[in-house]
């Protein structure tokens, strides 16, 4: 673990994503850490397609945080979202766990995630009855995808925020920390989820993302994750490492803006932007009413 002085401030983090970034941050950041603003349920194919108009009001959504994400997602407002808190972020933590279902495309141009929110929500999900699912994985998915990493990229620059980007590529887990095989999600195995994530993680190197990796083989999943078992519920040393790798990496940038780190991160060439280890840790835990509720599959 790395030990900072009581007096520092905590890193500022925004989170881009889902489970995998916001548990790493709630779960391992102690007081190193402060959430800033967590965006999750939103593909970036649905960044800037504005289907608010579309979403149910009498849509019957368990808890706030859920409502609060898909009308988000429906508005498309991501980048609205990041410009707000922009200087207020030290860190944008981005994971690509909800692109995992892929996209709901209308006739009109608008762009739906499909999320487990969305799936959960019968009001929610009538309103892309007539949509066509583009599925994750798939060669249109990825086509739809890649420029708008790039477009995404460029605006994370006009804001200040490139820079201060880091994405989280852990895989899904092949195996539960009991040594058994994990369950599919959506009818997706790890194997399976981990070779279609491939390539929109070199997508994110080719265009000069920050990228912390870890192997399929150092990663388990917790059979007791408080959102139950997932092959991305990833057991508590997993988040220790994704933290403790982050901080190194941030704490050497501010040492050196450029040139090699010790950890492997190089900031000077983009298709090297990555480090091999992962740890999480952060006091700055969203609210239980903002926290992802349920097992997130």
């Amino acid at each position: 673990m790395i030990d900072q002085p009581a007096e520092k401030t905590p890193l500022r983090v925004t989170i881009y994503g889902s489970c995998v970034a916001r548990d790493s941050v709630d779960l391992a950041g102690h007081d190193r850490l402060k959430v800033a603003d967590y965006i999750a349920r939103q593909s970036l194919i649905s960044v800037g397609r504005d289907a608010s108009a579309l979403f149910p009001e009498d849509a019957q959504v368990a808890h706030r945080f859920q409502r609060r994400m898909m009308e988000a997602d429906f508005a498309g407002d991501l980048e609205r979202r990041l410009d707000a808190v922009a200087t207020r972020t030290d860190l944008l933590l981005w994971d690509l766990t909800d692109e995992r279902h892929g996209v709901h495309m209308l006739d009109d141009g608008s762009v739906i995630t499909r999320s487990i929110d969305l799936i959960a929500v019968p009001e929610a999900l009538a309103a892309v009855e007539d949509a066509r699912h583009v599925a994750f994985g798939s060669d249109e998915h990825f086509e739809l995808w890649s420029p708008r990493a790039e477009q995404f990229r460029d605006h994370l620059r006009e804001q200040g925020l490139f820079e201060k980007t880091v994405v989280l590529e852990i895989p899904w887990a092949v195996v539960t920390a009991d040594g058994q095989e994990t369950p599919g999600s959506m009818g997706t195995s790890a194997v399976e989820a981990n070779a279609a994530y491939r390539r929109y993680f070199d997508r994110l190197r080719e265009l000069g993302f920050s990228v912390l990796e870890m192997q399929p083989l150092g990663v388990l999943a917790d059979p007791g994750h408080r959102w139950g078992l997932a092959p991305f519920h990833y057991t508590q040393d997993v988040y220790e490492e994704i933290i403790d790798s982050l901080l190194t990496q941030v704490s050497h940038d501010e040492e050196a803006p450029s040139g090699n780190s010790d950890n492997g991160v190089v900031t000077g060439d983009p298709t090297a932007k990555r480090v091999s280890h992962l740890e999480a840790d952060s006091n700055a835990r969203p609210s239980a009413a903002d926290s992802e509720v349920g097992n997130d599959e």
